[in-house]
C-alpha cells in the first residue's frame, strides 16, 4: 500500500511540475525565439529594479505592474547584493530589433532585459507577466503563491509596424474607463494603434470649441428615439488628453478619425447648411433609420472647407498621432451629381466625375494635414478617382481584391482590415478566432519589393448592434488576441493548434481582467 501511494505521489508530482513546465510559455504573441531552461527566477520583496538612467519611468511601470498582487514593495536603484535583481538596459547594438523589439535573459539571480528603444523595453515586460503566474494581474494581494520567472532566453520583434484595434464611438459612445479598459488589454498583446471612429451619422464624440453645437445637439439621439444616456454622449478635450497620455505610457499611439464627406448627417442636424441640400437631420440609432445616408459635405460649398480645417485645426492640436484618418468610405454621390455649385466645382478642376470630385476633396484635405504634419489616412474608398502619393490607404472590402496590389504598386502605404477576417461586429459564425488567426495580412500573389508598403492588420468593432459592454467584449474577445499574434508573429511561427493551448490559459486572465469573452464550448 506504502509503495501505492508512493508511485500514486511520484505521477502526481511529475504531472503536476510538466503541467506548470506547460504553462510558462504560454506567450501571446508568440516570440521570434524563446529557449527554455532550467530553474526559475524567484521574485520576492528583496528584489530590486536596476534601470540605467533614461529608464527610470519604465522602471516605475514594471514596479506598479509588480506590486498589487504580489505585495511586495519592490525597491528601485542600487542593489544590496548581485542576486534578486531585474536590469533594464538600451543596447545600440540591438537596432537590428528595430524600436519595438527586445531581449530577455532569465537566471536564476537576475532577469537583463535589453532593447534598442524603450518601447522595446515596454514590450518585455508585457512579456514577463505572461511568464508569471496568471495571478500577477490581480489589483490586490494574493496568498499562497510562488512567483517563478522560469529561466530562459527570450528575442524577439513585431512582424508589423501597424497592430490596431478601431473602436467605433460614433454609433454607441463608450465612456473614459471602457477605453482605458482596452488600452490595458492591448498593451498586453502588445497591440499598438487604437483608432477611435469619433464621428458618424449617429453621433459626434469629440469636443470643437469653435463649434460647441457639435456636442451641445449632435452627440445627442433625437429624443423621440428614447435612447439611454449611456449610449450617446462625447470625449471633453480634457478627457481624449488623459485617454492620450494614458496610451503614450502603454507604447499605444491613438489615431483619430473625422468622417468625410459622407457618414455625416450628424453635422447637419446642426450645421444643415454644409450639405448640398440644406435639410436638417435627426439623429436616429442605427437600426431606425438608413444604414448610409445620401447626405454628404457639398464640395462646391467653400463654407465646407473652412468647417473641416477648423475642426482639424483642434484634432490636430489634441492628437499627437502621426496619422488622422478622414474615413471617405461609403459616400453617395446622389447629391453632388444634382447640385450645382458640385458641377461648377468639377467643370472648374477640369475633373471628369464625382468619383474625381471626391479625390479632389481628399487631396483638399490631405493638403491641410501635410502642412501641419499630419499622414491621411482613409478607408479603401479614397483611391477612387485617384490617389496622392502620400496618403495611407486603410483596406476594408475584401471584395474589391485589385485594391492592394492597386495601392503599393503605387507606392502608398496599406493597412489591411478586410471584412473577411477583421470585422469584429460580425458573429464568430462567420468569422470564428481560428479564422481570425489564419489570416496573412501580405498578399500571396504580392511582389516581394512591396511588402514593406503593407504597414500591418487592424481589427475593426462597428458599435451599431452590441451597444452594452459585455456584449461589445464578447464580439472583441478572444478573437483581438489572435490577431495580436498575426501582427506581432512571423508567418513561420504560427500554428493554430498550438496558440489555441495557449488561448485557453490566457482564458483566465479575461477572467481576472473582468473581460467578457465568447466561448464557442
Amino acid at each position: 500500500m506504502k509503495i501505492g501511494l508512493s508511485l500514486f505521489a511520484f505521477i502526481f508530482a511529475t504531472l503536476t511540475i510538466l503541467c506548470q513546465e506547460n504553462q510558462k510559455f504560454n506567450i501571446i504573441p508568440h516570440p521570434v525565439e524563446i529557449e527554455k531552461k532550467d530553474g526559475f527566477f524567484d521574485l520576492k520583496s528583496t528584489t530590486t529594479i536596476i534601470p540605467e538612467k533614461n529608464l527610470y519611468l519604465q522602471a516605475k511601470q514594471l514596479k506598479d505592474y509588480l506590486d498589487p498582487a504580489t505585495g511586495f514593495n519592490i525597491k528601485i536603484g542600487e542593489a544590496d547584493n548581485q542576486t534578486d535583481l531585474i536590469i533594464l538596459q538600451l543596447n545600440e547594438k540591438l537596432d537590428y530589433l528595430g524600436d519595438e523589439g527586445y531581449t530577455i535573459e532569465v537566471t536564476q539571480n537576475k532577469i537583463l532585459i535589453e532593447a534598442f528603444r524603450s518601447k522595446g523595453i515596454f514590450w518585455a515586460f508585457q512579456t514577463i507577466l505572461q511568464l508569471l503566474p496568471n495571478d500577477i494581474l490581480r489589483d490586490a494581494k494574493v496568498d499562497n503563491v510562488k512567483w517563478h520567472i522560469p529561466n530562459c532566453s527570450i528575442k524577439d520583434r513585431p512582424r508589423f509596424k501597424w497592430r490596431g484595434l478601431m473602436i467605433d464611438f460614433s454609433r454607441t459612445f463608450w465612456n473614459k474607463r471602457v477605453t482605458k479598459k482596452y488600452i490595458d488589454a492591448m498593451a498586453f498583446y502588445k497591440m499598438n494603434k487604437l483608432h477611435m471612429h469619433l464621428t458618424d451619422d449617429q453621433g459626434w464624440r469629440i469636443e470643437i470649441k469653435k463649434y460647441p453645437k457639435l456636442t451641445e445637439i449632435a452627440s445627442k439621439f433625437d429624443t423621440s428615439y428614447h435612447e439611454p444616456e449611456e449610449r450617446e454622449g462625447y470625449f471633453s478635450q480634457s478627457d481624449l488628453k488623459e485617454i492620450i497620455a494614458y496610451s503614450q505610457e502603454r507604447n499605444i499611439d491613438i489615431v483619430p478619425e473625422i468622417e468625410m464627406p459622407g457618414h455625416a448627417s450628424e453635422v447637419f442636424s446642426v450645421y444643415p447648411g454644409l450639405s448640398c441640400k440644406g435639410d436638417t437631420m435627426k439623429i436616429h440609432p442605427f437600426t431606425l433609420g438608413l444604414g448610409i445616408h445620401k447626405e454628404i459635405f457639398c464640395a462646391g460649398n467653400d463654407e465646407t472647407f473652412v468647417f473641416l480645417k477648423n475642426v482639424l485645426s483642434e484634432v490636430i492640436e489634441i492628437f499627437p498621432s502621426k496619422y488622422i484618418h478622414i474615413g471617405g468610405d461609403e459616400a453617395p454621390k446622389e447629391h453632388w451629381k444634382e447640385c450645382a455649385k458640385c458641377q461648377q466645382r468639377i467643370k472648374e478642376n477640369g475633373l471628369q466625375d464625382e468619383h474625381e470630385l471626391q479625390s479632389w476633396f481628399i487631396k483638399q484635405i490631405e493638403s491641410f494635414l501635410s502642412a501641419n504634419g499630419k499622414t491621411l489616412i482613409g478607408w479603401d474608398e479614397i483611391v477612387e478617382g485617384g490617389l496622392s502619393k502620400t496618403a495611407t490607404v486603410m483596406y476594408w472590402r475584401t471584395w474589391e481584391e485589385q485594391i492592394p496590389d492597386l495601392v503599393v504598386t503605387r507606392g502608398n502605404n496599406l493597412i489591411m482590415s478586410p471584412t473577411s477576417h477583421c470585422y469584429f461586429d460580425y458573429t464568430y459564425e462567420t468569422i470564428s478566432s481560428e479564422k481570425v488567426y489564419s489570416y496573412n495580412p501580405v498578399p500571396d500573389n504580392l511582389n516581394d519589393k512591396y511588402r514593406d508598403n503593407i504597414l500591418g492588420v487592424q481589427a475593426n468593432f462597428w458599435s451599431h448592434l452590441s451597444r452594452n459592454e459585455p456584449e461589445m467584449d464578447r464580439q472583441i474577445f478572444p478573437r483581438i488576441i489572435a490577431l495580436a499574434e498575426v501582427g506581432w508573429t512571423m508567418e513561420s511561427n504560427k500554428s493554430w493548434v498550438e496558440f489555441n493551448s495557449r488561448l485557453n490559459h490566457h482564458l483566465k486572465y479575461l477572467d481576472i481582467l473582468d473581460i467578457y469573452y465568447y466561448d464557442s464550448k
